[in-house]
């Protein structure tokens, strides 16, 4: 143990002078404890006494930061000279046999480590031996020092400006927060690093029994899509800029991603009015609009797997948290045809339904081909085909729609609006039986997965003028999917355990 001790007659040097930065007064200082005692004689100088409130604020932020960094030098000097023994035995594969090496060669290695207090250096005994490509610091495991020069601690506060805002906003935040410096094409591989474990840590989860005394009767799934801006591709970059675009163009093309969502819920019975209410009165009751709260959310979202695989991950989650097979599993998604297709296949006893307000879109585009839009008919031309639909009656629904457009003589357009309507509503209608689903309880709208459409993609990978590489997407779809689940001080915590044992294998032992 390092003991400190300061010079009375130094620090009486510092302020002979009229030292105006507190960071100067502090970098004379020979140690910590020098430093420190430094910033306090001249936080009560005639100096700082000069200063506005704020201005001493970050005299004494910039000046504690130094001091900090000076203290966490002396943390890691203290580890120089250890020597774990004579020698190190390490285990080498050749030709499909194992190989001891004995270590014995001792030689002192120096590296930098970005903290978050600012860059120290760490030194230490590396053992090596001759035809060995690469020296062994028993150290460098015991601190669980990370492969790069940058600190986990300070990797960790990167990952979670990366969550919220773009890199630059990161960055920025991160050198108004440090002393730090990362570079924003290091701070976008961390980002693809810090991601790494996050099938491996959910995979944990899953195979851990999922126990919650609070747990409610229903799993309730739920997947949709969403389209992320995607970096242009070589090709694209190199085709001629078109000065206007065709009907349907767009400048920036996207890439789907598929977004998944887990929970669980208590039943919530309700009748088809209370529904109609909330759905379509300015102001509903109370009742209409309570709804029970969503237990142990999870979210995640895809751009490079594809929709089967979400799709089948969305179910063994579900599966976990059904270990008894006593709750009720369902799976809300809109009316799109593929989506629908590989649900049939990858969610085996699970109740499909389709989301209600998906169909009430469809309800008010009908209503405005035969009324004018805003009007009180259409509003009463709705709410009383919704009615029939939540009472069970969808086919009956969408044949008094077609005998309303053939008694009005539609043609053209509006007929083939008409027409789509109609055969959405009976495609659909093995998943619009919510005069059961209702009786039971269950959910009939997707807001957790439509919200997590919003809220873990658009609102981070729509940002003005962001694109994305498949990679890059990936990464950041994944980190925040793990903090919009409330999950990530316990994933950063497995991703450190399993970032040491990939830097540092248990390769060697101390030699006897």
């Amino acid at each position: 143990m390092i003991s400190l001790t300061y010079s009375k007659n130094n620090i009486e040097a510092i302020f002979t002078e009229n030292t105006f930065n507190a960071i100067d007064a502090v970098n004379k200082a020979e140690n910590s404890l020098e430093a420190f005692v430094a910033l306090e004689n001249w936080m009560h100088g005639k100096t700082a006494k000069s200063l506005r409130i704020h201005e001493t604020e970050k005299q004494i932020e910039t000046a504690g930061n130094e001091v900090l960094r000076m203290l966490l030098q002396e943390y890691l000097d203290q580890h120089e000279k250890r020597d774990v023994g004579k020698a190190i035995v390490q285990q080498i594969e050749e030709n499909d046999t194992v190989k001891l090496m004995h270590m014995r060669e001792k030689r002192k290695h120096s590296r930098q480590y970005e903290s978050i207090f600012g860059t120290v250096r760490i030194k230490r005994i590396g053992y090596y031996q001759k035809g060995c490509n690469k020296s062994i610091h028993p150290l460098d495991k015991e601190l669980n020092i990370p492969r790069r020069k940058y600190s986990h601690y300070l990797e960790k506060r990167g990952i979670k400006h990366v969550i919220q805002g773009s890199y630059e906003q990161s960055l920025e935040n991160i050198h108004d927060t440090t002393p730090a410096n990362i570079p924003k094409r290091q701070l976008e591989q961390l980002s693809k690093e810090s991601a790494v474990d996050f099938e491996s840590f959910y995979q944990k989860r899953q195979k851990e029994a999922f126990q919650s005394k609070d747990t409610g009767e229903i799993v309730v799934g739920g997947v949709d899509c969403k389209g992320i801006p995607r970096r242009k591709t070589k090709v694209e970059k190199e085709e001629p800029r078109k000065i206007r675009l065709k009907k349907g163009e767009k400048h920036q093309k996207k890439k789907m991603s598929t977004v998944g969502s887990v929970h669980t819920q208590k039943p919530h019975i309700r009748s088809k009015e209370e529904i109609v209410e909330h759905l379509m009165d300015i102001e509903p009751s109370k009742k209409a609009s309570s709804r029970p709260r969503a237990e142990n959310r999870r979210l995640w979202a895809s751009v490079i797997r594809s929709k089967s695989d979400v799709i089948k991950e969305i179910y063994n989650e579900m599966k976990n948290r059904n270990k008894k097979g006593d709750k009720i599993m369902v799976c809300l998604s809109d009316g799109e045809r593929a989506l629908h297709k590989r649900m049939l296949k990858y969610l085996p006893n699970v109740i499909l339904i389709l989301d209600i307000i998906h169909v009430l879109e469809y309800l008010w585009e009908a209503a405005y081909v035969f009324y004018e839009e805003g009007s009180s008919d259409a509003r009463l031309f709705v709410r009383k085909r919704l009615l029939g639909i939540l009472g069970g009656k969808v086919r009956y629904v969408a044949a008094g729609i077609r005998q309303s457009a053939t008694k009005r003589y539609l043609k053209g357009k509006r007929l083939k609006t008409i027409d789509k309507i109609c055969k959405y509503f009976l495609k659909n209608k093995s998943r619009m039986q919510y005069n059961e689903y209702l009786d039971k309880g269950l959910p009939i709208a997707s807001g957790n997965v439509e919200g997590a459409c919003g809220h873990l993609v658009k609102d981070r990978m729509e940002l003005t003028g962001a694109s994305w590489s498949l990679e890059g997407a990936e990464a950041v779809l994944k980190l925040r999917a793990i903090a919009k689940s409330g999950d990530f001080e316990d994933y950063w915590n497995f991703h450190l355990n399993q970032e040491c044992l990939r830097n540092y294998p248990e390769a060697w032992s101390i030699a006897p």
